[in-house]
């Protein structure tokens, strides 16, 4: 009883930071969550437990966001997606990644800084990039996503290149992450790594992801685009050094 109570609360605590976090920027749920989840359980139980949550904050936000997402920018990430994530969970039910695991948190540490060091986009020029970058980002999200539940920095890294707008921004991933999700859905339904023991913890733990959520929301409403890049490159910088010591 009182490992559960240990649980529930570390559990309930971690959801709703992360929650917040996805909330307010519109991604980085899982590259909160997924680390310090992993320290309460298996990894494999961790990623399909933690998209189980994913895909309903994709529900209460995507009816929000629907009129600022940026449609055609997204066509050549959710192709790569498809593919990416279908090895990527090939990987995950049959081999170990802790290599992959720490180029991911590398990658991840070096955009944020660059993120960081950048000027204000409406007072910088950055070259264009092309379209076909977002397919090659779309399939290393996939890739990542399968195998550990975090496919937002390469979806990040493309966006922020392609989107200068803040809340085109946001909307624009929260979309990308609702097709992403589902997706993977059905790929770990189809692949055995769902379990009715995933779907009761994640119900103990809506509560926590809904208060995050909500409060999360109202406070995007309040924070300048400086900040919000700001909190977008430390979330970053925090979950690659994550990856890297986990």
């Amino acid at each position: 009883m009182e490992n559960f109570i240990v649980v529930a609360t570390a559990g309930s605590l971690i959801i709703f930071v992360a929650f917040f976090i996805r909330s307010l920027t519109g991604f980085g749920s899982a590259l909160v969550s997924i680390p310090l989840l992993a320290l309460l359980f298996d990894l494999k139980f961790v990623v399909p437990l933690e998209v189980l949550f994913e895909v309903g904050i994709s529900f209460l936000l995507i009816s929000t966001v629907y009129k600022d997402i940026s449609k055609i920018t997204l066509v050549p990430l959710i192709a790569g997606t498809i593919v990416g994530t279908l090895l990527g969970t090939y990987i995950l039910y049959a081999f170990t990644s802790l290599f992959l695991k720490w180029l991911l948190g590398i990658a991840v540490i070096l955009f944020a800084l660059n993120l960081l060091l950048e000027r204000s986009s409406s007072t910088t020029t950055s070259r264009p990039i092309a379209s076909g970058w977002g397919l090659l980002a779309g399939a290393i999200g996939g890739i990542f996503g399968g195998l550990f539940g975090t496919s937002g920095p390469p979806f990040v890294m493309y966006l922020t290149h392609k989107l200068k707008q803040k809340d085109i921004l946001r909307a624009s991933l929260i979309g990308l992450f609702a097709i992403d999700d589902i997706w993977r859905v059905g790929v770990f339904a189809v692949t055995g790594l769902l379990t009715i023991e995933m779907f009761q913890l994640a119900l103990l733990l809506t509560p926590a992801l809904v208060l995050g959520t909500v409060l999360g929301h109202k406070t995007h409403l309040k924070i300048s685009e400086t900040h919000f890049r700001q909190a977008v490159a430390a979330i970053l910088i925090v979950s690659g050094i994550l990856l890297l010591i986990r």
